[in-house]
């Protein structure tokens, strides 16, 4: 994040998240937002910005950029994480459509989505576009193991579990080979892969954050 000292330029976001029409979320150390307010409160482990402007937001690129002069800063907190809040005129209904880039599925990619059970169509509808907003390719389906394995590089498989609703994914690469996540527990699974459990939309980031991490063919 760039601030300018002065306050006369706008301050730039890199790697913005959209979470709602209005709302977004980013990765800002304690010390770059206090240049905002040195004074500000501190507590708890989110920092929360209150932007009175309306900013400006490319989805594709992931950049937020706003007036800091006309910025509040409502709490610092311990870690990097960041809401951001603002620009939406009074009595406006959000429109998280609005976030989305719109993503092409292909032939597996709509039979996975449209096998869920109504359970876990969110977080599966979630998950997926957020996997292809970032890497190309398809699931391909496989009813003996009930696995979509991604094609036509299998560096990840996805299998749904309506009793307890989430989703089991195996990924290449060993448990040890991973930045631990803070929720996602990987396991050994089989030889070169790990696998892991996602059950709610807020474990969708750090999913994408192993993901990352694969050597890709």
């Amino acid at each position: 994040m760039e601030i300018l000292s002065n306050q006369t330029g706008p301050a730039l976001i890199e790697g913005a998240t959209c979470l709602d029409e209005g709302v977004w979320k980013a990765r800002l150390s304690p010390a770059e937002v206090r240049l905002l307010d040195p004074r500000a409160v501190s507590a708890g482990a989110i920092t929360v910005l209150l932007l009175s402007d309306e900013p400006r937001f490319d989805l594709e690129k992931k950049q937020l950029s706003f007036d800091p002069s006309k910025a509040k800063l409502l709490n610092v907190g311990t870690t990097d994480t960041t809401i951001l809040v603002g620009g939406l005129p009074a009595n406006t209904q959000p429109n998280l459509s609005k976030c989305a880039v719109p993503v092409a599925l292909g032939s597996g990619d709509s039979r996975f989505l449209s096998s869920l059970p109504p359970h876990l169509s969110e977080l599966g509808t979630k998950l997926l576009q957020s996997v292809r907003s970032k890497f190309s390719g398809d699931l391909t389906f496989y009813e003996a193991s009930g696995k979509y394995v991604e094609a036509p590089d299998n560096f990840w498989t996805i299998r749904p579990q309506p009793r307890d609703k989430s989703f089991r994914i195996t990924v290449r690469g060993r448990p040890e080979s991973f930045k631990t996540p803070a929720t996602l527990e990987l396991k050994p699974d089989m030889p070169g892969y790990s696998s892991f459990k996602v059950a709610r939309i807020g474990q969708v980031e750090e999913f994408l954050r192993v993901l990352d991490q694969i050597r890709r063919k």
